[in-house]
């Protein structure tokens, strides 16, 4: 495991700090052996264990009357607090964090054996995915805050470092909408309650692959449409054209075991990607969407069953037969940086946007 050091090796730098010991060590008139040697490797992300050493052996062990504990960290900055044989409670280590400690046993005020213990956590993976777009666990309230007046409704937003703009889309707006720990709820109805939210990724994507994830649970019913996802290269509500929508809850009518995905061609006119039936009420069941962008390009997955949002990067378990640049439509260069989350019914709706980093 990266990091990890063995007793051995770290034992040799702290040769210079001993004293003379017994059990091998030489220098000591007292028939005192140390425990064996041990050692912890954990993963990234895992905390260390504390340690309790094993007995002292011996003659003279019975005349131990005191343990000093002592560490030599080769990275990190671990401490280590307890007494005796411990338990030795281990603070302060992170990923990369690596070391030994060594328990100096004393008659007398001399020491006469050492047990040595050695640890690592594991330095965490490279990553080759920067976050775009992460609205993490922030509270924040749309209808009281930002918008154009300063005091919430239509207008610019900023949430979590990042650019969104509300409008109602011709509506009297939402009865509520909000992100409540990372969550957007929105609380509405197809009629006369719409939120639209564009989110900006913030970058110029054109030339960069990323993946955006959607996903939604509490999603209403719907007499059309429940909720709508759009990735495009323009920044006002609507379809035009290099817009890739995905349509919960339709299938030429109201049907919530459907999702349409399809491709604007211009404002009115589509390429139909797949229409996705049969699936899961999506009212009752979470559902999830990946959306693998490269350009004009698109690859599309998802699953159901859980809202948590995927961080790895990967393809979901059901990908679409077919991907966005369908038919004539060539895959060319397009600067698709908007996210648009149309929330017609009610929904509690998740997202996030990672971009693939090329050295």
């Amino acid at each position: 495991m990266a990091g990890r050091l063995s007793s051995g090796a770290v034992a040799a730098g702290l040769i210079g700090l001993r004293k003379p010991s017994g059990g091998g060590g030489g220098g000591s008139a007292y028939d005192v052996s140390p425990p064996a040697a041990t050692s912890e490797a954990v993963a990234a992300g895992s905390s260390l264990s504390a340690k309790t050493f094993g007995s002292f052996t011996g003659a003279d062990a019975a005349s131990i009357d005191g343990y000093t504990l002592r560490t030599v960290n080769a990275s990190g900055s671990t401490s280590w607090s307890g007494s005796g044989l411990g338990p030795w409670t281990p603070s302060g280590d992170a990923d990369g964090s690596a070391g030994v400690i060594a328990l100096d046993a004393t008659i007398g005020g001399v020491v006469v054996a050492t047990a040595l213990h050695d640890y690592a956590r594991a330095a965490a993976a490279a990553s080759d995915l920067e976050t775009l777009i992460d609205f993490g666990s922030v509270n924040y309230n749309f209808l009281t805050t930002g918008g154009t007046s300063g005091t919430g409704g239509e207008g610019p937003h900023t949430v979590n470092g990042h650019s969104l703009t509300l409008s109602f889309n011709g509506t009297s707006g939402p009865d509520s909408l909000a992100f409540v720990s990372g969550v957007l709820q929105h609380v509405g109805n197809v009629s006369t309650k719409q939120a639209y939210i564009i989110v900006d990724l913030g970058a110029d994507v054109s030339d960069v692959p990323f993946v955006a994830n959607v996903s939604t649970d509490n999603l209403g019913a719907s007499s059309g449409q429940s909720f709508i996802y759009r990735i495009a290269k323009h920044s006002s509500p609507g379809a035009q054209d290099d817009t890739m929508g995905a349509l919960f809850g339709f299938d030429g009518a109201a049907d919530d075991t459907s999702i349409l995905f399809r491709e604007a061609i211009n404002a009115s006119s589509y390429d139909t990607i797949e229409q996705v039936t049969s699936i899961t009420d999506i009212s009752t069941t979470p559902t999830r969407v990946a959306n693998h962008v490269m350009g004009g390009a698109m690859l599309i997955s998802f699953d159901q069953g859980t809202a948590a949002l995927p961080t790895d990067g990967q393809v979901l378990s059901r990908a679409l037969v077919k991907h966005v640049a369908i038919g004539t439509r060539i895959a060319t260069p397009q600067n698709r940086r908007y996210l648009h989350l149309f929330c017609l019914e009610n929904v509690h709706l998740r997202c996030n946007v990672r971009k693939l980093v090329i050295a």
